[in-house]
């Protein structure tokens, strides 16, 4: 197994097949599984973000509370 492997087609035909029901995690541990390559959980982030792949547990909520929180604070 190597540390900083090279990604590959393969890869992004795993990340692909898996990227709406699977954690970045789960991907990982699929690639190394069929490949022997393993990734960083970041890598995979990064990757699944530059093919325009949603994340399965994407937290869509949070966003709306920050800026109702920023509209709510006192200006100076």
């Amino acid at each position: 197994m190597k540390f900083y492997p090279q990604w590959d087609d393969k890869c992004s035909e795993i990340l692909r097949a898996r990227a709406g029901a699977e954690t970045n995690r789960q991907i990982v541990d699929a690639i190394e599984a069929q490949t022997g390559k393993r990734f960083t959980i970041f890598t995979v982030s990064r990757r699944r973000a530059r093919l325009g792949l949603a994340s399965k547990s994407r937290n869509e909520w949070s966003a709306a509370i920050t800026r109702w929180r920023m509209v709510r604070a006192p200006r100076d």
